[in-house]
């Protein structure tokens, strides 16, 4: 099967999920950067464009668009995992996540004839899960920082880089050659 696998949890993982999300939001958005406006509080898809605009007009055209294809699905399990024990250490809300996002989806096949299987996600976070868009962010929250740090483009080159989700915008004063 081809393409992001929607995951619908059931109404009581929505709901713990839910409640999860309002106690462990507050503590990733404290880290989180002004570069990032997807699925985050008093933040949208406009505020980001707005922020384009204002890059546009101060004279950085030269922009690189980037989609991380497939992102949601291709997390690493253990390498996310280790960004959220980063600021939570309470063992039950982490395995909590860690049942999440191992939880069996079922998969129906291309051949109509055949029954649905059930498979475990190896990476990923599922898509359709309230808390996945957090996690999601968490695990790009990461790239933000490396862009923003003392070697990388935003100092360097003076790029700024503006993210929803997987979708990116860097924007530089001139094209650079390769």
């Amino acid at each position: 099967m081809g393409g992001a696998r929607l995951s619908i949890p059931t109404v009581r993982d929505r709901v713990v999920q839910g409640a999860a999300k309002l106690v462990l939001e507050p503590i990733f958005e404290a880290d989180f950067m002004e570069c990032s406006y997807g699925f985050r509080p008093n933040r949208s898809a406009f505020d980001a464009l707005r922020a384009l605009s204002d890059v546009l007009e101060e004279g950085y055209t030269a922009v690189y668009d980037v989609d991380l294809k497939g992102y949601f699905d291709s997390i690493p399990h253990t390498r996310l995992l280790a960004c959220v024990e980063k600021r939570i250490a309470d063992g039950s809300v982490l395995k909590l996540i860690r049942m999440w996002l191992k939880a069996p989806v079922l998969e129906t096949p291309d051949d109509r004839h055949r029954p649905p299987r059930k498979v475990r996600a190896r990476q990923g976070t599922p898509q359709g899960g309230v808390i996945s868009p957090l996690l999601a962010n968490l695990y790009l929250h990461w790239m933000d920082k490396r862009f923003h740090a003392s070697t990388g483009p935003a100092r360097l080159a003076g790029a700024y880089l503006i993210r929803y989700a997987d979708d990116c915008v860097i924007l530089a004063r001139y094209m650079g050659t390769s």
